[in-house]
Formats: structure tokens, sequence, C-alpha cells
């Protein structure tokens, strides 16, 4: 995914399966299983089907202090993974 799909808006799908084992987030749905990083969670609890990919990054950037770009890039990548494994469409 590239810097013009950052308008992109996540939709979770409504039948994901979302734990929290020992402070650790997994989301499931199907054969797709993930173990969400501290900064994937924090992404994955924002996902609200109105927020842009690029004002998660900048939700992102402000909570860890971390560049736009960063932020940005960051975002795109697990977005994209949560999207391929079928958790999360982008409209």
């Amino acid at each position: 995914m590239d810097h013009e799909s950052a308008e992109a808006v996540p939709v979770p799908r409504l039948d994901v399966r979302v734990r929290n084992v020992g402070g650790t987030l997994t989301v499931a749905w199907g054969e797709s299983v993930f173990e969400l990083s501290e900064t994937a969670g924090f992404l994955w609890k924002r996902v609200d089907g109105r927020r842009s990919l690029r004002e998660l990054a900048g939700l992102l950037a402000g909570e860890y202090a971390v560049d736009p770009e960063t932020a940005l890039q960051d975002t795109l990548e697990t977005m994209t993974a949560l999207a391929d494994g079928g958790l999360v469409r982008l409209r």
C-alpha cells in the first residue's frame, strides 16, 4: 500500500474475535489470527469505520511521539496485513 492509499478508511469485520490474554491483544477471523504488537493494538482499538489511515497515523504519532512519516508507514503496513487477513476492509 502506498501513501496515496492513506485516505482509505479501514472498516472492521463485525464478526472478528478479540481477546486480551496477559496484556496481549489477539484478533481472529476464520483461519487468520494476529497477535498484535502494542502499537498495532493501539490502532486496532481506534478503527471505527470513520477515521482514515492518515488520521489513525496521526493518533499513533501523538501517542508514541514518533514522526508522522514513520507513523504513517507503520499504519499502512499494519492495516495492509489486517486487510490481507480479512479482519478489516479498506474503503
